[in-house]
């Protein structure tokens, strides 16, 4: 790169930065005074509500990113506009393109970083944010673990209970695996059935096989039609569960869940919309750097853009964006249209929007 290149590298990266943090302050301070009377009703330490924000930030700022970007990108190409720097670049031959350039390698940069930050990263610090919340500080047992694939809870202090998976509607579980432990921690006892279903206030296990561990390492073995799941969870804890549970799977376990829902006879267009979702996301900031400076240079050469008209303009094409990026969730859960159409379609459509922008620059 050259070096006016690496200068409105620079210049940029550090708006950008400048952007993010000022963004995810505001949100986390209003997130903070809305949750914090819920947390001290539970007489909850400052530190370890602070810990939950912490980890927290990744998500946060996954989510903000594109919004950082666009407002970056307006900004910048307004300061250099009206410093009349454009207007010197251009005077020496610099094509728009060629300006554009640095903008577009680092909003390429951030969306890396956030395909990464949503693969692996921001699922574990869900899980942290989860358990900080859920045990820490609503004082709640651990019964979950939050990965929907080979879900395991513990019911009382000698069984263990393994969920191959929960139908969305919450009232039916598959591939239930409940293990008996004895005293000193031994298997005793093995229930495995194919299905519970939740009937009058309680669970109920069909196709139930009993393996019962006798001495001399003996095993019965007994078919059971039907039989109660001693289970205090209901639909609508399942339900709850399920709602977050995308959120703490890395893109990999999303994909391999999304196959095991869909061997099982059940419609997996939710999670599957949720995976390409996060991927589709991912590039937004690249396409909001784009939006940002062709909106920008549009102007460039008649008069700079001032912060408030680039706030402005960075609220309304978020908003629209927003909008577009949701309608599309809410189509591909559905099943309205594909998932990888719904999740991309806005992400699709804007990039279209700020090509052609783009290459009407004169």
């Amino acid at each position: 790169m050259k070096k006016i290149s690496w200068y409105v590298f620079g210049k940029f990266s550090r708006v950008f930065l400048m952007c993010l943090v000022m963004v995810l302050t505001i949100y986390l301070v209003v997130d903070f005074f809305e949750k914090l009377r819920k947390f001290l009703k539970y007489d909850a330490d400052l530190m370890v509500i602070f810990s939950f924000f912490v980890y927290r930030v990744p998500e946060i700022a996954f989510l903000l990113a594109p919004l950082a970007a666009l407002m970056a990108s307006i900004l910048t190409v307004g300061g250099l506009n009206r410093t009349r720097e454009i207007t010197a670049m251009r005077s020496c031959g610099l094509s728009f393109y060629q300006i554009a350039t640095p903008f577009f390698v680092f909003g390429a940069l951030v969306s890396v970083v956030a395909l990464s930050l949503t693969a692996v990263l921001i699922p574990l610090a869900n899980i942290k944010a989860e358990y900080v919340q859920s045990v820490l500080i609503q004082n709640k047992p651990e019964p979950l673990l939050f990965t929907p694939d080979r879900l395991w809870l513990r019911v009382g202090s000698n069984l263990l209970l393994q969920i191959d998976s929960v139908e969305e509607d919450g009232i039916r579980l598959n591939g239930i695996h409940q293990y008996a432990l004895g005293d000193p921690f031994g298997l005793k006892e093995i229930l495995v059935a194919e299905r519970a279903s939740f009937s009058n206030s309680e669970w109920v296990m069909e196709h139930v096989i009993q393996r019962t561990f006798k001495e001399e390492e003996r095993i019965q073995v007994t078919e059971i039609p039907r039989q109660v799941l001693p289970l205090s969870l209901t639909p609508d804890d399942f339900r709850n569960w399920l709602a977050q549970s995308p959120e703490h799977m890395s893109l990999y376990q999303l994909y391999d869940y999304v196959q095991h829902v869909a061997k099982d006879g059940q419609s997996p267009h939710r999670f599957l919309t949720d995976y390409w979702a996060r991927i589709a996301y991912s590039f937004v900031p690249l396409v909001m750097t784009l939006l940002g400076v062709s909106v920008s240079f549009r102007g460039s050469g008649v008069r700079g853009v001032g912060v408030a008209k680039g706030l402005g303009q960075t609220l309304v094409i978020g908003f629209f964006f927003w909008a577009a990026h949701s309608v599309g969730i809410v189509l591909g859960r559905n099943g309205a249209v594909l998932p990888v159409i719904g999740s991309w379609i806005a992400t699709v459509m804007f990039l279209m929007i700020g090509i052609n922008l783009f290459l009407k620059l004169k």
